[in-house]
């Protein structure tokens, strides 16, 4: 048997293509879509990104918030309508930068593999 070598990166981060497996193999990842928020993850060499499907959502309707163990998104079309996704990541990177986009209903959450964060920063700021 042959055994693959894994490509050495200054950026890896132990666990993580462990957990990225586990995360697209989760069979009910994405099943309570239109109630829920599907989600998709990708990994560059300078930063971590986490894709929804949010079709006819305006920015002014989501707000994504930094947790212990990831991030939420929360999205209220209307007051009585919340939907919500906890994404659970594999290490803390609350003190790590993150920015929003939104477009064409597909936001986009960037989180740095370098970059700090500003001190305090609990809620991730949209940029244009």
């Amino acid at each position: 048997m042959c055994a693959k070598k894994k490509k050495e990166s200054l950026f890896r981060v132990e666990g993580f293509e462990q957990w990225m497996d586990q995360f697209l193999a989760d069979p009910y990842a994405s099943f309570h879509y239109p109630s829920g928020i599907r989600v998709d993850l990708f990994e560059t060499e300078t930063e971590y990104i986490i894709e929804a499907d949010l079709p006819d959502v305006e920015q002014q309707h989501i707000c994504v918030q930094k947790e212990e163990a990831g991030l939420c998104i929360l999205v209220a079309k209307q007051p009585e309508q919340l939907i919500e996704r906890h994404i659970q990541l594999p290490i803390d990177m609350r003190d790590r930068l993150m920015n929003a986009s939104l477009e064409c209903g597909l936001l986009s959450i960037h989180i740095s593999k370098s970059k700090m964060a500003p001190a305090n920063e609990h809620t991730i700021r949209f940029t244009d």
